[in-house]
């Protein structure tokens, strides 16, 4: 079902639901006023004429006088039936010339019930009842009236018709004006579908118009230009990244085939050949490294929080991290300043995978020290109840603010760094895994030279 209709459907039913909960309190209340309004005259009319029969000091009561009274009365009732009862349940009188009962069934046990309550008032087939027991000093009796309200049944049929009727073109009208307004609302947000399916990949610059920020439309508007600038940074992204690839590669292999050329121009002796292979090793290795890193970097941009099980002590992971590259690079100055370590220990635990971490830190250990002065990094360890930070300093040239928003982009070099073997990963990959352990990667900027990384892992 369309949002159109959907939307119709329901403001139908809200305002023909209240519309019916108002029209039913209106006939109920006009029903209770007709039908109260009705026994008033029943009983106003049955009291006057008790009033007349049992004031009078007479042993006998006259009927005739009575009946002729009641003709003359103006509050006229349809099909009136008046029967007055003595004390043995006898009808003294009755309105009808001829005395019968047919009309209203009266028994004994209304009589007595009367007697008992002393005012009655029930329902009778079409009839509306009325009993008074009256006690006067010189006469007692019980005065029934019964009668049938048709004036009353007959407002309450043309009130019940015409609020049907009402109810019927009034959700009809209803149901056309709520298509009408649910069409103008939705058709902003048509034009921004309309909009948003011209945009193709060759247009990602396109934006949509914001009509007006403060609704809803304008705030959707806006979330999609937004998403739209997420989908574009990453199309740029990738664009770039496919194309330093393609350099990466390109280079060695352009290498190992000029090497290979050459060597089959003409004869060579076999230390030339050793030579031209040894070449060619060393730059397949490097495509191999290469290789890896860029697997490694595609693993850690998946959403893997799944792998962080492990419960990791940082300052022993960085002494670990500190001899594996001092195997490898005997020449490098790695220092590690524990000074502020904690009582608690659990203020040097964070949750994580100690394999990927591992990568993180040889990472920034092996550049700080490539590109300082000395070969050396010092490595701080600064621990909290709620986080844990380090810092990677280095001595060397620094990274110019202009650079500093982009070396976390793969593939992406400094110029000062042009004549320093590497490939741009490196950093790209250390963002990714940090992020992944809910912490946080910023430079510092040194004075006066060198660059400073700080990580902050939040402690959960």
């Amino acid at each position: 079902m369309q949002i159109r209709t959907r939307l119709t459907v329901q403001f139908s039913l809200l305002v023909s639901g209240i519309l019916l909960i108002t029209f039913l309190a209106v006939y109920f209340f006009t029903y209770y006023n007709v039908t109260e309004d009705f026994y008033d005259r029943l009983r106003s009319k049955a009291k006057s004429q008790a009033e007349l029969l049992l004031k009078v000091q007479v042993p006998l009561i006259n009927a005739e006088v009575l009946k002729a009274l009641d003709e003359t009365n103006r509050d006229l009732i349809y099909d009136e039936n008046i029967f007055i009862f003595d004390e043995k349940n006898r009808l003294i009188y009755s309105n009808s010339t001829t005395p019968q009962l047919k009309a209203l069934h009266v028994s004994n046990y209304w009589l007595d019930e009367i007697r008992k309550a002393g005012q009655i008032r029930y329902d009778d087939g079409d009839y509306k009842v009325v009993g008074l027991y009256y006690k006067y000093p010189f006469n007692k009796a019980v005065v029934m009236l019964g009668a049938k309200d048709l004036y009353g049944q007959a407002n309450l049929s043309n009130l019940k018709t015409l609020l049907t009727v009402l109810y019927l073109i009034v959700t009809f009208v209803v149901a056309i004006v709520g298509w009408i307004f649910s069409k103008r609302a939705l058709r902003p947000i048509s034009k921004v579908m309309n909009a948003v399916e011209g945009i193709l990949p060759q247009k990602l610059d396109t934006r949509l118009n914001v009509p007006n920020q403060r609704d809803e439309i304008g705030r959707l508007t806006v979330t999609f230009n937004k998403l739209l600038d997420r989908i574009e940074t990453a199309f740029q992204m990738q664009k770039i990244f496919v194309a330093n690839v393609s350099h990466e590669l390109k280079n060695p292999l352009t290498k190992i085939k000029s090497q290979l050329e050459v060597s089959m121009l003409k004869e060579r002796n076999p230390y030339e050949y050793q030579m031209t292979i040894r070449s060619v090793l060393e730059d397949i290795q490097e495509l191999g490294q290469l290789s890896n890193t860029l697997l490694e970097l595609a693993k850690v941009s998946e959403d893997q929080r799944d792998l962080l099980t492990e419960l990791i002590r940082v300052d022993d992971l960085l002494l670990d991290c500190r001899l594996t590259l001092a195997q490898a690079n005997p020449a490098y100055n790695i220092q590690l300043n524990f000074d502020e370590l904690p009582e608690d220990d659990t203020w040097l635990e964070i949750t994580g995978n100690t394999t990927l971490l591992k990568t993180a830190f040889l990472n920034l250990m092996d550049n700080a020290c490539k590109f300082s002065d000395d070969n050396a990094v010092n490595v701080c360890l600064h621990p909290s109840r709620g986080q844990l930070a380090l810092t990677f300093a280095d001595n060397g040239k620094g990274i110019p603010e202009k650079d500093k928003s982009l070396v976390f982009q793969p593939f992406y070099r400094s110029d000062n760094t042009a004549n320093i073997k590497g490939y741009g990963i490196g950093l790209s990959l250390v963002e990714r895994i940090v992020k992944l352990h809910n912490g946080n990667i910023s430079i510092l900027s040194n004075i006066p030279k060198g660059t400073t990384f700080r990580l902050t892992f939040l402690r959960l």
